[in-house]
């Protein structure tokens, strides 16, 4: 049953893999449409991003406008389009060869688990919003309808980068790194400058820390424009950030962050996507269900709290009894050491002779 479960899953995946790719794809494209696109509002009023540090609200210390702004777009559309090429190229390559040879059985790929998470955060912000629904709560958004489009691609891009330097980068991998490196320097033990920006950490005690720390404050930061509401599924967005970049780095948080922010941009350019999207946002949705359950019983695994199934094995009959100690001489060498091999048969050591002391009638004692 166990492995109809995770064949099951793995099958669930694929399909979910290749239809986020197409998503994604579309949502890089739009990114690099927005290179032709955003240069006809330089100078419209919204055509800006904000800089701001969280502490944990917002506090806006200046902002980037005009020629500024478009320029910062391209250096943050080169960034993105790094992120994907090294992750995806370094792990979703990985995925489809060992999906290719393999399709059925368990993987542990970077690739799969990022889209895995994405499904599972997608379908959670969903049942958060039922709730408070369900509560008489209306979750409101700041962005009005009228919000421009163009603006919309910068705020969003933006944030994809800018919080990740904020919140994964200075609140968890920073104090993370130092704590690492204080303790490898009383080791003897070396840990590389590069581990800074995330990526091959384990999740004891001061990653756990961290992690919760900088998830609330990302959680927090969403409250004073979104409402209370928006916490719950901003701090479980911030641990699944801080999980990609804590065990892949920071270019996979980023991406996450992207892929979670951009998505919908490509409708909001060619309305004609709606349809097929919708479809593809439906079975991602339904997708999330099955990795919520996954990922639950994995959280419980690792706090100890259940324990991995395991095949009961039949139990063997109980090994014949030793037999009893005999003095013996072998009839053709005189050895008196020998080799018991069951049901009253000893063998000489010396010249191979078998003695059956239940069917043979003259008694060899030494």
């Amino acid at each position: 049953m166990g492995k109809l479960l995770h064949s099951l899953k793995e099958v669930t995946s694929f399909i979910t893999i290749i239809l986020f790719l197409i998503l994604i794809l579309l949502a890089i494209g739009a990114m690099f449409y927005g290179l032709y696109y955003l240069p006809n509002f330089i100078n419209e009023p919204y055509f800006g991003v904000p800089i701001y540090y969280l502490t944990p609200a917002p506090i806006l210390v200046g902002a980037l406008i005009g020629i500024y702004a478009y320029l910062w777009y391209i250096v943050l559309v080169i960034i993105i389009s790094l992120s994907f090429i090294f992750f995806f190229f370094r792990q979703g390559v990985k995925y489809f060869r060992e999906f290719a040879k393999k399709p059925f059985s368990y993987k542990k790929n970077g690739f799969q688990e990022f889209v895995e998470l994405y499904s599972l955060i997608f379908f959670l912000d969903l049942v958060i919003v039922l709730i408070m629904s369900s509560l008489s709560y209306s979750p409101t958004n700041p962005i009005p309808p009228s919000y421009p489009i163009y603006a919309l691609m910068l705020a969003l891009l933006h944030a994809s980068v800018y919080e990740e330097f904020m919140v994964r980068f200075l609140m968890l991998g920073v104090p993370v790194f130092i704590w690492r490196y204080l303790e490898s320097r009383s080791s003897g033990f070396y840990i590389s400058p590069v581990r800074i920006f995330g990526g091959g950490y384990k999740f004891e005690v001061p990653e756990m820390t961290f992690l919760l720390i900088s998830s609330t404050i990302f959680g927090l930061a969403h409250v004073s424009s979104w409402g209370w509401w928006k916490f719950f599924p901003a701090f479980l967005g911030g641990l699944a950030l801080g999980y990609l970049y804590l065990k892949y780095g920071m270019h996979v948080s980023i991406l996450f962050h992207f892929s979670n922010d951009f998505i919908s941009i490509p409708i909001l350019l060619n309305k004609s996507l709606s349809v097929s999207a919708g479809l593809i946002f439906i079975v991602i949705l339904l997708a999330g269900l099955v990795f919520t359950v996954s990922y639950s019983i994995r959280i419980l695994r690792f706090f100890g709290i259940s324990r991995p199934y395991k095949k009961k094995i039949s139990k063997l009959p109980p090994p014949p009894p030793p037999p009893e100690w005999i003095n013996l001489k072998c009839p053709n060498c005189g050895g008196t050491i020998f080799t018991y091999l069951g049901d009253g048969k000893y063998k000489c050591v010396s010249c191979g002779t078998v003695i059956d002391i239940k069917n043979d009638d003259q008694t060899h004692m030494a």
